[in-house]
């Protein structure tokens, strides 16, 4: 007898009552899982999902040779086969054998062989896309078209050819639950004690028609692998974007400080000659571009504004709109920190703003002959 192969199967036959809120929940749950999982599968590609399923889930099929019953256990570490006579098979037996085997009960997929002439079977043609109201449909189709009740019954449907403009070809199995019980019987065993049901297809593999626990149900190995190395991914990308953050922010803080030491020794070039408490004077001297912002705001009046402002070399020039131009000039000298306030051009009367056109030049008091660098900005 060979391996089991590998079909893809939509379980149904859950052993309790399918009945009642908790399980719509329940259906919902899955069906969303199920769906999440398929696209998963799709977008991996196939080495990588080959890679990250790694050891596939161990499992033994068993079935009457005549007076004894032989178990096949399919693994990673090798196929191992017992016969046990059938007075002394019982689950207990092959759950020792199986512990022999290094693997545990759980860890193993129990499919107990039976006749394929016990199941009623039926061709479908489904959708890709109906997989996952699948279980729906086909409890609405044993109502509709065939004489048997649900609660009377076990059923599954199982993939049986390659898809084809998304419609994928389809058994759905069939089997009366008093057939199938009669048949595990005779190997001394009951449903609970299996995780599905299989028959042998043309060739002597076995293949899973049934399925009795949510083996299938459960997250895959291969996208609980794909899952963790989601995680480590992420975590591998947050802590490569706080080293850059770090990286980045260090290269800033050494290019600032790399500029502000040539600014100083710049500074210091330019000075040579003074003595420290000579140069401390002459920058404590500087009027600041603020300071001028400061004054000019405080002394013009409110029938004023200004177009343009230029301050190069302790001179500062101004051009606008006034009520009154001429005033300007004395109101600019009475001021704490201008002085020498002259008109550059003749006052003007603008027509649009129906205001004097002025321009005035005058000097910072206290400031230096020369200044390094000449500041220009235009009024707001």
């Amino acid at each position: 007898m060979s391996a089991m192969s590998e079909v893809t199967i939509m379980p149904v036959a859950n052993l309790p009552a399918r009945a009642g809120g908790l399980h719509v929940v329940n259906e919902w749950g899955r069906g969303f899982a199920q769906w999440w999982l398929s696209g998963l599968r799709d977008a991996v590609p196939a080495r990588w999902r080959e890679w990250a399923e790694g050891e596939a889930r161990p499992v033994m099929t068993l079935w009457r040779n005549g007076d004894s019953v032989t178990c096949r256990l399919t693994s990673a570490a090798g196929p191992a086969e017992i016969r046990i006579p059938l007075s002394r098979f019982s689950v207990a037996t092959f759950e020792r054998w199986l512990t022999e085997q290094g693997v545990s009960r759980e860890a193993v997929t129990v499919a107990p062989m039976i006749s394929r002439e016990l199941f009623f079977l039926r061709e479908l043609s489904v959708p890709k896309a109906a997989f996952g109201a699948l279980p729906r449909i086909l409890d609405q189709d044993i109502l509709r078209r065939t004489p048997f009740q649900l609660p009377d019954i076990w059923h599954a449907a199982t993939a049986v050819g390659e898809e084809s403009d998304g419609v994928v070809p389809m058994c759905h199995w069939i089997i009366r639950r008093d057939r199938a019980e009669a048949a595990l019987s005779e190997l001394g065993l009951a449903s609970r004690d299996v995780d599905c049901l299989a028959v042998t297809d043309a060739n002597g593999e076995a293949v899973p028609v049934i399925t009795f626990r949510t083996v299938s149900d459960e997250d895959p190995a291969w996208a609980l692998r794909a899952v963790r190395l989601l995680a480590v991914a992420a975590l591998v990308a947050v802590l490569l974007g706080l080293v850059v953050f770090e990286w980045r922010q260090a290269s800033v803080a050494a290019a600032l400080e790399a500029a502000l030491i040539e600014a100083r020794l710049s500074a210091q070039s330019g000075r040579d000659g003074m003595d420290p408490a000579a140069r401390l004077f002459a920058m404590k001297a500087d009027t600041g571009v603020l300071a001028v912002w400061d004054e000019l705001s405080r002394i013009l009046p409110d029938h004023t504004f200004l177009t343009e402002t230029r301050i190069a070399d302790g001179t500062v020039t101004l051009s606008g709109f006034s009520a009154d131009a001429a005033g300007l000039v004395r109101i600019i000298d009475q001021s704490p920190l201008f002085s020498g306030a002259t008109l550059t051009s003749a006052i003007t009367t603008d027509a649009n703003e129906r205001k004097d056109r002025f321009s005035i030049l005058f000097k910072l008091r206290g400031a230096r002959a020369a200044r390094p660098a000449a500041r220009s900005r235009p009024a707001p």
